[in-house]
């Protein structure tokens, strides 16, 4: 497919399957953004939250700015490890058998999502150790090159420098692996594995698959920015948990119905690359015969 059938194949996905791919991201997000309130109400930290998001007019005090990182940390990681990896699994699994022409449920798509969740962890964690080796490295780096040269300004400069060399690297990485989740959840494969095959079935097409990924993060960032305005607007003049409430609100509806477009035309990326590389169209009409 080229760039515009891509987006209009991803689209008329979502609009085909709508209550199917809204229900399965509601099924994670919607808890999720009711546990996140709890957490942030229960900790105190909810009017802090409200009014770093909403009013610069109000400095919060050390240990408020401290409990609010953490409680932010711990919704951010259970994110990151729970709630992001079963959406993109059982969206995955929905998109590719409606792509495939089979039956696709809410239950047989949380079920193949509960299996491989392990697998997209691991995806996870290999690729923020990684983030987290590179900038420690830089860190060091820039630190030794102040120390070396007896002020703070030589180690900023070193750490922007080294950051723009790197920069490159970390985009080919991210763009190389882009097609690791549907590869784990499609083909069953670990976490590792699947980053290898999504390394080999993007080589050659890198420059169409970071264009094609970039136009998905603008498309999904202006419908995403335009619900967040709409659902937070009518709380702007309210106090700052009212603010917040509204916040969350709007992070869970974009998360919803917005979401799930990245995962859908990422799925389709990985059909489309099969196709291109190893004749997949092929495979399935000799299997249809």
């Amino acid at each position: 497919m080229g760039v515009g059938e891509l987006l209009d194949a991803t689209f008329s996905m979502y609009r085909r399957n709508f209550l199917l791919i809204a229900a399965i991201s509601a099924i994670v997000q919607v808890p999720y953004a009711v546990l996140s309130f709890l957490l942030y109400e229960g900790t105190g930290v909810a009017s802090f939250a409200g009014s770093s998001f909403s009013s610069s007019s109000e400095v919060l005090t050390p240990d408020q700015r401290t409990g609010l990182t953490l409680v932010t940390l711990a919704a951010a990681v259970f994110s990151l490890l729970v709630v992001l990896p079963l959406g993109e699994a059982a969206t995955t699994r929905a998109v590719s058998d409606r792509y495939l022409d089979r039956e696709a449920s809410l239950g047989a798509s949380y079920r193949a999502a509960l299996r491989r969740l392990g697998a997209l962890v691991t995806q996870s964690l290999i690729l923020l150790a990684g983030v987290a080796a590179v900038t420690t490295a830089i860190t060091a780096l820039a630190v030794g090159v102040g120390a070396a040269g007896g002020g703070g300004p030589a180690a900023a400069v070193t750490a922007v420098v080294l950051g723009i060399a790197v920069a490159p690297v970390v985009i080919l990485v991210y763009v190389r692996t882009s097609l690791a989740a549907p590869v784990i959840v499609i083909e069953a494969r670990s976490g590792w594995r699947g980053l290898t095959r999504s390394w080999a079935l993007v080589r050659g097409m890198s420059w169409r698959m970071f264009g094609i990924r970039l136009l998905l993060l603008l498309i999904t960032g202006i419908i995403g920015g335009l619900l967040i305005t709409l659902v937070s607007l009518p709380a702007s003049g309210l106090d700052a948990n009212s603010r917040f409430i509204a916040s969350q609100a709007a992070s869970a509806v974009v998360a919803v119905f917005v979401g799930p477009l990245t995962y859908i035309g990422v799925t389709l990326l990985y059909y489309d690359a099969r196709i291109r590389k190893e004749g997949f169209d092929i495979e399935m009409l000799a299997q249809s015969l």
